[in-house]
């Protein structure tokens, strides 16, 4: 009985890993930058869309990806994933369905936005299509489908739809958040390059090499901080505009200095792991400080 009972706690803890929660709330600003730049107001539908994305849609369709590639090493947010559990696919789904549940509370513009975003995810890492598996195809999936659509779902939630977007501080604000996102995305594939292509999953690290994926990185970075540096300067304060550039430029040098030390063989994969997930959640953390402040002259 104690035995049967240890292996059911050691799977939920299995199935609880595999969301990757702290990871998920990693692409919180993604989300409150469009929330921030379309209208920063605290409602309801934020706090619905905000959960509906970070503890349903992410963390369900990390977890369908977990179903499929059972990692081994090192995958974004976690160190060492625990063995997948059989029902590890059905569980993202049903995460996922609550979370569609939760994003029509939102408005019809949110719900499109979560449905898509869901549908690349299950592109991204089915077999049958396996987006992953391509380099383009990969890189478009983390640019619209993380960035683009991240930073229009918070927009949705604040303004009750999407038209609004289409304007000069949308648009730079969705470029900005669509090339952050594929920016440090090849951070979370050059530890991940040896079993991604034992798999046969030709990701941007696999194929351009470690030193042409970072390198690739920090000129994403580079487009995303001038287009937020942009929007801040045209749309907001002198103030806002120079905290945006300090961050971008710690982002930059930090992502840098990842990358040489990286080609200079002073990193092993968990190390590797390591930085890089310090530096995605220091982008993070750089973000939420930002919006925090603004929130903060509202309360």
């Amino acid at each position: 009985m104690n035995a049967r009972a240890s292996l059911h706690r050691s799977d939920l803890r299995a199935y609880w890993k595999h969301l990757r929660v702290p990871f998920q709330l990693s692409l919180a600003p993604l989300f409150l930058w469009g929330y921030f730049l379309a209208s920063l107001n605290l409602t309801p539908a934020f706090v619905l869309g905000f959960v509906a994305f970070h503890l349903c849609l992410y963390t369900g369709i990390t977890a369908f990806n977990s179903a499929y590639d059972r990692d081994k090493g090192p995958v974004g947010g976690m160190l060492a994933p625990p063995p997948v559990p059989s029902g590890l696919l059905a569980f993202s789904l049903v995460v996922q369905a609550v979370g569609a549940v939760l994003a029509a509370g939102v408005n019809r513009a949110f719900l499109a936005i979560y449905l898509i975003i869901a549908a690349m995810g299950a592109a991204y890492s089915h077999p049958r299509t396996r987006w992953k598996a391509h380099p383009v195809a990969s890189a478009a999936t983390v640019f619209i489908g993380q960035g683009a659509l991240g930073f229009l779902a918070g927009w949705a939630a604040a303004s009750g739809g999407i038209v609004t977007a289409w304007s000069e501080r949308g648009l730079w604000g969705m470029l900005s958040a669509a090339f952050t996102t594929l920016g440090l995305y090849p951070l979370t594939q050059v530890y991940q390059i040896e079993e991604d292509a034992a798999r046969g999953d030709r990701t941007l690290a696999v194929v351009l090499g470690p030193a042409g994926a970072l390198r690739f990185g920090l000129f994403c970075l580079a487009l995303a901080g001038t287009a937020a540096i942009l929007v801040m300067a045209r749309t907001s304060t002198p103030l806002d505009t120079a905290l945006v550039a300090a961050a971008y430029s710690v982002i930059l040098a930090q992502v840098a200095r990842f990358a040489q030390a990286y080609m200079q063989h002073r990193h092993t994969v968990i190390s590797a792991f390591r930085t890089a997930m310090r530096l995605n959640f220091l982008t993070s953390a750089g973000f939420l400080l930002f919006i925090a402040l603004h929130l903060a002259r509202l309360l």
